[in-house]
Protein backbone atom coordinates (compact mmCIF):
# COMPACT_ATOMS: atom_id res chain seq x y z
CA UNK A 1 0.00 0.00 0.00
CA UNK A 2 1.85 3.13 -0.80
CA UNK A 3 1.85 6.58 1.51
CA UNK A 4 -0.67 8.11 -0.17
CA UNK A 5 -3.20 5.01 0.32
CA UNK A 6 -2.27 4.79 3.78
CA UNK A 7 -3.15 8.48 4.52
CA UNK A 8 -6.83 7.95 2.82
CA UNK A 9 -7.19 5.24 4.67
CA UNK A 10 -6.12 7.31 8.46
CA UNK A 11 -7.98 10.04 7.84
CA UNK A 12 -11.03 8.24 6.22
CA UNK A 13 -10.98 10.40 3.24
CA UNK A 14 -12.30 9.54 -0.26
CA UNK A 15 -10.83 7.53 -2.54
CA UNK A 16 -9.27 9.49 -5.14
CA UNK A 17 -8.55 12.57 -2.71
CA UNK A 18 -5.52 14.90 -3.27
CA UNK A 19 -3.38 15.74 -0.37
CA UNK A 20 -0.92 18.21 -1.19
CA UNK A 21 1.45 18.17 1.35
CA UNK A 22 2.09 17.78 4.99
CA UNK A 23 3.96 20.02 7.66
CA UNK A 24 5.31 18.98 10.90
CA UNK A 25 3.44 21.01 13.98
CA UNK A 26 2.00 21.09 17.47
CA UNK A 27 -1.63 21.11 18.42
CA UNK A 28 -1.28 22.98 21.06
CA UNK A 29 -2.94 22.78 24.60
CA UNK A 30 -1.56 22.62 28.30
CA UNK A 31 0.83 19.64 27.03
CA UNK A 32 1.73 20.34 23.20
CA UNK A 33 0.79 17.26 20.76
CA UNK A 34 3.67 17.25 18.18
CA UNK A 35 2.75 15.88 14.75
CA UNK A 36 1.66 16.77 11.03
CA UNK A 37 -0.62 18.59 9.94
CA UNK A 38 -1.77 17.28 6.25
CA UNK A 39 -3.64 20.08 3.43
CA UNK A 40 -5.31 17.83 1.12
CA UNK A 41 -8.04 18.87 -1.57
CA UNK A 42 -10.93 19.25 0.44
CA UNK A 43 -9.58 18.73 3.91
CA UNK A 44 -7.13 19.37 6.81
CA UNK A 45 -6.27 16.77 8.89
CA UNK A 46 -3.69 16.41 11.79
CA UNK A 47 -2.61 13.47 13.14
CA UNK A 48 0.16 12.75 16.46
CA UNK A 49 1.74 9.68 18.07
CA UNK A 50 2.72 10.33 21.37
CA UNK A 51 3.63 7.81 23.76
CA UNK A 52 0.88 5.66 22.62
CA UNK A 53 -1.43 8.74 22.46
CA UNK A 54 -3.28 9.02 19.51
CA UNK A 55 -4.77 12.42 18.33
CA UNK A 56 -6.45 11.80 14.86
CA UNK A 57 -8.34 15.11 13.57
CA UNK A 58 -10.24 15.77 10.08
CA UNK A 59 -11.40 18.98 8.92
CA UNK A 60 -13.45 19.38 6.27
CA UNK A 61 -12.76 22.66 4.29
CA UNK A 62 -16.86 22.82 4.36
CA UNK A 63 -16.95 23.35 7.98
CA UNK A 64 -14.43 25.78 8.51
CA UNK A 65 -15.29 29.14 9.26
CA UNK A 66 -12.15 30.84 8.65
CA UNK A 67 -8.52 30.27 9.56
CA UNK A 68 -6.29 33.30 11.63
CA UNK A 69 -2.38 33.69 11.98
CA UNK A 70 -2.00 34.65 15.24
CA UNK A 71 0.97 35.68 16.59
CA UNK A 72 4.27 34.19 15.84
CA UNK A 73 4.23 30.62 15.44
CA UNK A 74 0.40 30.03 15.53
CA UNK A 75 -2.27 29.35 13.01
CA UNK A 76 -5.46 29.20 14.59
CA UNK A 77 -8.65 27.18 12.74
CA UNK A 78 -12.29 27.74 13.71
CA UNK A 79 -15.02 25.47 13.17
CA UNK A 80 -18.40 26.89 11.88
CA UNK A 81 -19.35 24.64 15.38
CA UNK A 82 -17.35 27.30 16.84
CA UNK A 83 -14.69 25.35 18.08
CA UNK A 84 -11.06 26.32 17.83
CA UNK A 85 -7.76 24.60 17.19
CA UNK A 86 -4.46 25.96 17.14
CA UNK A 87 -1.54 24.91 15.89
CA UNK A 88 1.84 26.01 16.56
CA UNK A 89 5.75 25.48 16.40
CA UNK A 90 5.77 25.23 12.25
CA UNK A 91 8.89 26.15 10.11
CA UNK A 92 7.54 28.59 7.99
CA UNK A 93 3.85 29.69 9.71
CA UNK A 94 3.11 32.48 7.16
CA UNK A 95 3.86 30.16 4.22
CA UNK A 96 1.78 27.03 5.66
CA UNK A 97 -1.51 29.79 6.39
CA UNK A 98 -0.78 31.35 3.00
CA UNK A 99 -1.51 27.64 1.51
CA UNK A 100 -4.54 27.47 4.02
CA UNK A 101 -6.32 30.29 3.39
CA UNK A 102 -5.69 29.83 -0.66
CA UNK A 103 -7.38 26.44 -0.39
CA UNK A 104 -10.39 27.55 1.44
CA UNK A 105 -10.90 30.24 -0.87
CA UNK A 106 -10.42 28.56 -3.72
CA UNK A 107 -7.86 30.54 -5.34
CA UNK A 108 -5.22 28.66 -7.60
CA UNK A 109 -2.42 27.11 -5.85
CA UNK A 110 0.18 27.73 -8.63
CA UNK A 111 2.09 29.73 -6.17
CA UNK A 112 2.69 26.74 -4.12
CA UNK A 113 4.14 24.56 -6.35
CA UNK A 114 5.49 21.32 -5.65
CA UNK A 115 8.99 22.09 -5.70
CA UNK A 116 8.51 25.02 -3.06
CA UNK A 117 6.39 23.08 -0.70
CA UNK A 118 8.61 19.76 -0.95
CA UNK A 119 11.82 22.25 0.10
CA UNK A 120 9.90 23.55 2.92
CA UNK A 121 9.19 20.33 4.13
CA UNK A 122 12.69 18.34 3.83
CA UNK A 123 14.43 21.51 5.46
CA UNK A 124 12.03 21.41 8.21
CA UNK A 125 12.53 17.51 8.98
CA UNK A 126 15.98 18.34 8.66
CA UNK A 127 16.34 21.29 11.11
CA UNK A 128 14.90 19.19 13.72
CA UNK A 129 16.75 15.54 12.72
CA UNK A 130 20.38 17.04 12.46
CA UNK A 131 20.65 19.33 15.49
CA UNK A 132 21.17 16.84 17.92
CA UNK A 133 24.24 19.12 19.49
CA UNK A 134 23.62 19.50 23.30
CA UNK A 135 25.79 22.25 25.24
CA UNK A 136 27.17 20.92 28.72
CA UNK A 137 28.18 22.60 31.71
CA UNK A 138 29.16 21.66 35.37
CA UNK A 139 29.63 23.85 37.53
CA UNK A 140 32.17 24.06 40.60
CA UNK A 141 30.95 21.73 43.60
CA UNK A 142 30.89 24.18 46.86
CA UNK A 143 30.08 23.16 50.49
CA UNK A 144 26.83 23.90 50.62
CA UNK A 145 23.42 22.36 51.44
CA UNK A 146 21.62 24.13 48.42
CA UNK A 147 23.64 25.03 45.15
CA UNK A 148 23.58 24.88 41.04
CA UNK A 149 25.57 21.80 39.80
CA UNK A 150 24.90 21.83 35.70
CA UNK A 151 23.24 23.35 32.96
CA UNK A 152 22.36 21.83 29.49
CA UNK A 153 21.10 23.92 26.39
CA UNK A 154 18.86 21.55 24.17
CA UNK A 155 18.28 22.03 20.31
CA UNK A 156 14.64 21.68 20.77
CA UNK A 157 11.49 23.57 22.38
CA UNK A 158 9.96 23.78 25.67
CA UNK A 159 6.97 21.87 24.76
CA UNK A 160 9.45 18.75 23.63
CA UNK A 161 11.59 18.99 26.16
CA UNK A 162 8.47 17.55 28.23
CA UNK A 163 7.33 15.00 26.15
CA UNK A 164 11.10 13.51 26.03
CA UNK A 165 11.98 13.58 29.76
CA UNK A 166 8.92 14.20 31.91
CA UNK A 167 5.50 12.69 29.97
CA UNK A 168 3.89 10.02 31.27
CA UNK A 169 5.87 7.12 28.83
CA UNK A 170 8.49 9.95 27.66
CA UNK A 171 9.42 9.20 24.20
CA UNK A 172 13.16 9.86 24.98
CA UNK A 173 14.39 9.45 28.21
CA UNK A 174 12.22 8.75 30.86
CA UNK A 175 13.53 8.83 34.77
CA UNK A 176 12.89 5.03 34.53
CA UNK A 177 14.77 4.87 31.86
CA UNK A 178 17.75 5.69 33.25
CA UNK A 179 17.27 4.15 36.78
CA UNK A 180 16.50 0.76 34.27
CA UNK A 181 19.93 2.04 32.65
CA UNK A 182 21.40 1.93 36.03
CA UNK A 183 21.01 -1.75 36.96
CA UNK A 184 18.01 -0.62 39.69
CA UNK A 185 15.69 -3.83 40.70
CA UNK A 186 11.90 -3.80 42.30
CA UNK A 187 10.92 -0.49 40.40
CA UNK A 188 7.71 0.77 40.41
CA UNK A 189 6.20 4.38 39.34
CA UNK A 190 2.87 6.05 38.99
CA UNK A 191 1.49 7.83 36.31
CA UNK A 192 1.21 11.82 37.07
CA UNK A 193 -1.82 12.79 39.02
CA UNK A 194 -3.30 16.24 40.01
CA UNK A 195 -1.95 17.86 43.47
CA UNK A 196 -5.49 18.73 44.89
CA UNK A 197 -3.52 21.01 47.51
CA UNK A 198 -1.60 23.36 44.66
CA UNK A 199 -3.19 24.64 41.66
CA UNK A 200 -1.41 23.29 38.65
CA UNK A 201 0.95 21.32 40.18
CA UNK A 202 1.07 17.19 39.34
CA UNK A 203 2.89 15.17 41.05
CA UNK A 204 3.99 11.14 40.92
CA UNK A 205 5.76 8.79 42.74
CA UNK A 206 8.98 6.18 42.43
CA UNK A 207 10.17 3.40 44.52
CA UNK A 208 12.71 1.27 43.52
CA UNK A 209 16.33 -0.50 44.98
CA UNK A 210 19.92 1.20 43.82
CA UNK A 211 23.14 -0.62 44.26
CA UNK A 212 25.43 1.27 46.67
CA UNK A 213 29.19 1.63 46.52
CA UNK A 214 31.58 2.88 49.50
CA UNK A 215 29.33 2.05 52.07
CA UNK A 216 30.11 -0.05 55.04
CA UNK A 217 28.31 -3.24 55.20
CA UNK A 218 25.72 -2.11 52.58
CA UNK A 219 25.45 -3.07 48.61
CA UNK A 220 21.76 -1.76 48.16
CA UNK A 221 19.09 0.64 49.55
CA UNK A 222 15.36 0.99 49.28
CA UNK A 223 15.01 4.65 47.15
CA UNK A 224 11.75 6.27 47.19
CA UNK A 225 10.92 9.38 45.45
CA UNK A 226 8.10 12.56 44.94
CA UNK A 227 8.26 14.34 41.54
CA UNK A 228 6.18 17.15 40.37
CA UNK A 229 5.88 19.60 38.13
CA UNK A 230 4.11 23.15 37.22
CA UNK A 231 4.81 24.75 34.18
CA UNK A 232 3.25 27.66 31.60
CA UNK A 233 4.10 28.63 28.46
CA UNK A 234 7.82 30.12 29.28
CA UNK A 235 8.64 28.06 32.17
CA UNK A 236 8.65 24.13 33.63
CA UNK A 237 9.53 23.86 37.16
CA UNK A 238 10.63 19.93 38.08
CA UNK A 239 11.42 18.82 41.67
CA UNK A 240 12.79 15.14 42.83
CA UNK A 241 12.33 14.52 46.44
CA UNK A 242 14.71 11.64 47.50
CA UNK A 243 14.42 9.70 50.45
CA UNK A 244 17.33 6.90 50.81
CA UNK A 245 15.94 4.77 53.26
CA UNK A 246 18.77 2.24 54.37
CA UNK A 247 22.32 4.23 54.39
CA UNK A 248 23.87 5.26 57.64
CA UNK A 249 22.16 8.37 58.64
CA UNK A 250 19.42 7.91 55.88
CA UNK A 251 16.83 8.94 58.62
CA UNK A 252 18.36 12.39 59.12
CA UNK A 253 18.25 13.83 55.57
CA UNK A 254 16.72 14.26 51.86
CA UNK A 255 18.01 15.30 48.65
CA UNK A 256 16.33 17.83 46.45
CA UNK A 257 16.88 18.58 43.41
CA UNK A 258 14.99 21.22 40.91
CA UNK A 259 14.93 21.39 37.20
CA UNK A 260 14.20 25.15 35.74
CA UNK A 261 13.68 24.92 32.54
CA UNK A 262 13.40 27.80 29.83
CA UNK A 263 13.06 28.69 26.26
CA UNK A 264 14.94 31.82 25.49
CA UNK A 265 14.78 31.06 21.86
CA UNK A 266 12.53 29.06 19.40
CA UNK A 267 13.69 25.52 19.22
CA UNK A 268 16.12 25.69 22.32
CA UNK A 269 15.46 25.19 25.82
CA UNK A 270 17.71 25.46 28.80
CA UNK A 271 17.81 23.22 31.65
CA UNK A 272 19.75 24.55 35.03
CA UNK A 273 20.30 21.60 37.95
CA UNK A 274 19.56 22.24 41.28
CA UNK A 275 20.45 20.13 44.22
CA UNK A 276 19.88 20.24 47.80
CA UNK A 277 20.36 18.39 50.96
CA UNK A 278 17.42 19.46 54.11
CA UNK A 279 18.42 17.39 56.87
CA UNK A 280 15.38 16.78 59.68
CA UNK A 281 17.94 15.73 62.34
CA UNK A 282 20.70 16.75 63.42
CA UNK A 283 24.21 15.36 62.59
CA UNK A 284 27.91 15.18 63.54
CA UNK A 285 28.11 13.82 59.69
CA UNK A 286 26.35 16.52 58.09
CA UNK A 287 29.61 17.58 56.16
CA UNK A 288 29.90 14.55 54.90
CA UNK A 289 26.84 13.97 53.50
CA UNK A 290 26.77 17.03 51.81
CA UNK A 291 29.90 16.23 50.06
CA UNK A 292 29.16 12.69 49.26
CA UNK A 293 25.42 13.49 48.03
CA UNK A 294 26.76 16.63 45.48
CA UNK A 295 29.52 14.24 44.32
CA UNK A 296 27.11 11.26 43.68
CA UNK A 297 24.78 14.04 41.95
CA UNK A 298 27.27 15.30 39.69
CA UNK A 299 28.23 11.38 38.42
CA UNK A 300 24.82 10.41 38.01
CA UNK A 301 23.70 13.64 35.52
CA UNK A 302 27.07 12.74 34.02
CA UNK A 303 25.33 9.31 33.33
CA UNK A 304 22.36 10.43 32.05
CA UNK A 305 23.64 13.25 29.98
CA UNK A 306 25.49 11.37 27.85
CA UNK A 307 22.44 8.58 27.76
CA UNK A 308 20.86 11.45 26.39
CA UNK A 309 22.99 12.17 23.52
CA UNK A 310 23.37 8.72 22.63
CA UNK A 311 19.35 8.78 21.93
CA UNK A 312 19.24 12.07 19.97
CA UNK A 313 21.58 10.91 18.15
CA UNK A 314 20.30 7.05 17.84
CA UNK A 315 17.01 9.37 16.64
CA UNK A 316 17.90 11.10 14.56
CA UNK A 317 20.17 8.47 12.15
CA UNK A 318 16.51 6.88 12.70
CA UNK A 319 14.93 9.75 11.30
CA UNK A 320 16.70 10.26 8.59
CA UNK A 321 16.39 7.09 7.23
CA UNK A 322 12.32 7.12 8.11
CA UNK A 323 12.56 10.29 5.91
CA UNK A 324 14.33 8.80 3.22
CA UNK A 325 12.32 5.73 2.71
CA UNK A 326 9.08 7.68 2.89
CA UNK A 327 10.56 10.07 0.27
CA UNK A 328 10.77 6.97 -1.74
CA UNK A 329 8.16 5.28 -1.12
CA UNK A 330 6.05 8.56 -2.42
CA UNK A 331 7.95 8.68 -5.41
CA UNK A 332 7.24 5.36 -6.23
CA UNK A 333 3.55 5.36 -5.69
CA UNK A 334 3.50 8.47 -8.25
CA UNK A 335 5.30 6.28 -10.34
CA UNK A 336 2.86 3.83 -10.47
CA UNK A 337 -0.18 6.03 -10.72
CA UNK A 338 1.40 7.24 -13.85
CA UNK A 339 2.87 3.46 -15.22
CA UNK A 340 0.79 1.66 -17.70
CA UNK A 341 -0.81 -1.52 -16.29
CA UNK A 342 0.36 -3.68 -19.01
CA UNK A 343 4.35 -2.39 -18.27
CA UNK A 344 4.09 -3.53 -15.03
CA UNK A 345 2.69 -6.84 -15.68
CA UNK A 346 5.93 -6.92 -17.91
CA UNK A 347 8.08 -5.67 -15.74
CA UNK A 348 6.74 -7.94 -12.73
CA UNK A 349 6.85 -10.90 -15.25
CA UNK A 350 10.24 -10.22 -16.40
CA UNK A 351 11.63 -9.93 -12.84
CA UNK A 352 10.28 -13.34 -11.92
CA UNK A 353 11.71 -15.09 -14.32
CA UNK A 354 15.30 -13.74 -13.80
CA UNK A 355 14.61 -13.91 -9.91
CA UNK A 356 13.88 -17.68 -11.02
CA UNK A 357 16.67 -18.05 -13.14
CA UNK A 358 19.24 -17.13 -10.39
CA UNK A 359 17.19 -19.44 -7.28
CA UNK A 360 17.69 -22.14 -9.54
CA UNK A 361 21.46 -22.27 -10.25
CA UNK A 362 21.53 -23.61 -13.31
CA UNK A 363 25.06 -22.70 -15.54
CA UNK A 364 24.23 -20.55 -18.50
CA UNK A 365 24.91 -23.17 -21.51
CA UNK A 366 21.29 -25.07 -20.17
CA UNK A 367 19.40 -21.94 -20.60
CA UNK A 368 20.67 -21.36 -24.51
CA UNK A 369 19.69 -24.97 -25.13
CA UNK A 370 16.85 -24.48 -24.36
CA UNK A 371 16.24 -21.34 -26.41
CA UNK A 372 17.75 -23.86 -29.39
CA UNK A 373 15.15 -26.21 -28.50
CA UNK A 374 11.98 -23.45 -28.82
CA UNK A 375 13.47 -21.81 -31.55
CA UNK A 376 13.89 -25.26 -33.26
CA UNK A 377 10.03 -25.85 -32.70
CA UNK A 378 9.05 -22.61 -34.00
CA UNK A 379 10.59 -23.17 -37.27
CA UNK A 380 9.06 -26.44 -37.62
CA UNK A 381 5.44 -25.46 -36.56
CA UNK A 382 6.25 -22.46 -39.16
CA UNK A 383 7.30 -24.96 -41.93
CA UNK A 384 3.99 -27.33 -41.19
CA UNK A 385 1.93 -24.00 -41.64
CA UNK A 386 3.24 -23.59 -44.56
CA UNK A 387 2.96 -27.11 -46.25
CA UNK A 388 -0.75 -26.77 -45.37
CA UNK A 389 -1.19 -23.85 -46.73
CA UNK A 390 0.15 -25.13 -50.47
CA UNK A 391 -1.88 -28.20 -49.82
CA UNK A 392 -4.80 -25.86 -49.41
CA UNK A 393 -3.75 -23.98 -52.39
CA UNK A 394 -3.40 -27.34 -54.51
CA UNK A 395 -6.77 -28.53 -53.27
CA UNK A 396 -8.45 -25.44 -54.44
CA UNK A 397 -7.13 -25.57 -57.63
CA UNK A 398 -8.05 -29.11 -58.32
CA UNK A 399 -11.96 -28.13 -57.26
CA UNK A 400 -11.62 -25.44 -59.96
CA UNK A 401 -10.13 -27.65 -62.71
CA UNK A 402 -13.25 -30.26 -62.11
CA UNK A 403 -15.76 -27.98 -62.10
CA UNK A 404 -14.53 -26.30 -65.37
CA UNK A 405 -14.01 -30.17 -67.02
CA UNK A 406 -17.75 -30.22 -65.89
CA UNK A 407 -18.95 -27.27 -67.08
CA UNK A 408 -17.20 -28.39 -70.47
CA UNK A 409 -19.02 -31.53 -70.71
CA UNK A 410 -22.27 -30.04 -69.76
CA UNK A 411 -21.66 -27.54 -72.63
CA UNK A 412 -20.72 -30.62 -75.12
CA UNK A 413 -24.26 -32.51 -73.96
CA UNK A 414 -26.02 -29.42 -75.02
CA UNK A 415 -24.90 -29.02 -78.28
CA UNK A 416 -25.07 -32.75 -78.99
CA UNK A 417 -29.21 -32.33 -77.82
CA UNK A 418 -29.14 -29.16 -80.17
CA UNK A 419 -28.04 -31.02 -83.40
CA UNK A 420 -30.12 -33.70 -82.73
Amino acid sequence: MSAKELLIQLFALPKGEIIFQDYSCALKSLISKYGRIFIAENHICFYANLAGSKINLVFKLNDIQRIESKNKNDIEITLNNNKVYCFTSFQNKDHVFNFMNSLLQGQPLSTFSDSQVNTESSNNDQSIIDNTDVEIQFLKSESSTDQEICKFTFPFSLDKFFDFFIADNASLYSVYDHRQNEKDTDMNITKWTVNEDIQDMYQREMKHVMKLTGVPFKDKTRMHKLFTYKRDQQKLIYTCTTHTLDVPYGNCFQAEEKWEVTQPEDNKCLLRVFVSVVFTKSTIMKNTIINRTMAGYKEDYEKWINNVKIRLEAQAKQSKSSVSYSTHEYEESMKLDNENIFSKILKNSNSDLSNQKEKSGLPSIITQKEACFVLLITIMIIIMLIQIGMMSNQSTRLEQLEQIILQNQQQRFQLLNDQL
